[in-house]
C-alpha cells in the first residue's frame, strides 16, 4: 500500500512538472510570435519607406494640436502642399507685414521731410524791400577799426540775398551771398574797416544788393578818421 501510494506521489508530481514545461511552452510560443510581429512591422516600415518616392512626403506628420489648445507639433508624414501651407504661410505673411511696415515708415519720413521742407522755404521767394547802412557818429582816432553794419529788409520769403560792398577807397568786398529763412523780414551784413596812419579821411562805404535782372537797392554810410 505505501509503495502503491509513493508512485502516485511521484506520478502526481511528473504531471504537475509537464503541466509546468506546457505553460513555459506557450509562454515561450507568445513571446516569440510578440518578436515576430515586431520584425514585420519595423520590415512593413522599411520596405514602406525604401519604396516611397522623394516627392510623395516630406519628413512632417500631420499636424496635432498640443494641450495648451495653440501649440502645433509635426512629425513625418505630412504630403508636401499640407507642410508648405503649414511652414511658408506663416513666414509669407511675416515678411509681408515687415514689408508693408516698411514702406509705411519710409512714407511717413517722406511726408514729413517735405512738411518740414515747406514750413521752412515753400511760399514765394525773398525780395528785398529796403537797405541801410549804419555807421558810427564820433570821429575816428588813430590807428582803429570801424564796424559798420548793412541791414536788409524782405519780404518774408525764402532765399539767398546777394550782395556787395564798397569802400571810397576803391575796395570791392565782390558778391557775398546771405541766406533768408520764410518769414524773416530783415538780415543784417556787417563790414570791418581798419583805418592807421597820420591824416584825415572821410569814409564812405556802399551797400549794394546784386541782381540779375539789373542793378538793385543800394545804401550808404560814412564815419571820420582824424590822427595827428
Amino acid at each position: 500500500m505505501d509503495e502503491t501510494r509513493r508512485d502516485m506521489d511521484e506520478t502526481r508530481g511528473d504531471t504537475d512538472g509537464t503541466r509546468r514545461d506546457v505553460d513555459e511552452t506557450w509562454r515561450d510560443l507568445d513571446e516569440a510570435r510578440r518578436d515576430s510581429e515586431g520584425n514585420r512591422r519595423d520590415s512593413d516600415e522599411t520596405l514602406t519607406s525604401a519604396t516611397r518616392e522623394p516627392g510623395d512626403v516630406v519628413p512632417y506628420a500631420a499636424p496635432g494640436r498640443s494641450r495648451d489648445g495653440v501649440t502645433l507639433r509635426f512629425g513625418p508624414g505630412v504630403p508636401p502642399e499640407v507642410a508648405k501651407k503649414w511652414s511658408g504661410s506663416g513666414r509669407r505673411r511675416r515678411l509681408g507685414r515687415r514689408i508693408v511696415g516698411g514702406l509705411l515708415t519710409l512714407g511717413v519720413a517722406v511726408l514729413a521731410g517735405l512738411v518740414v521742407w515747406w514750413l521752412l522755404r515753400g511760399g514765394p521767394g525773398v525780395t528785398v524791400t529796403n537797405v541801410s547802412v549804419s555807421t558810427p557818429t564820433s570821429v575816428q582816432s588813430c590807428d582803429t577799426t570801424v564796424r559798420l553794419v548793412g541791414t536788409i529788409r524782405t519780404n518774408g520769403g525764402y532765399g539767398d540775398v546777394k550782395y556787395r560792398w564798397r569802400r571810397s577807397d576803391g575796395q570791392v568786398s565782390g558778391v557775398l551771398s546771405e541766406s533768408v529763412r520764410k518769414g524773416q523780414h530783415s538780415v543784417q551784413v556787417p563790414l570791418r574797416w581798419t583805418v592807421r596812419g597820420d591824416g584825415t579821411l572821410h569814409a564812405v562805404a556802399t551797400l549794394e544788393i546784386v541782381q540779375s535782372g539789373g542793378p538793385g537797392l543800394r545804401a550808404s554810410g560814412a564815419f571820420d578818421y582824424v590822427c595827428g
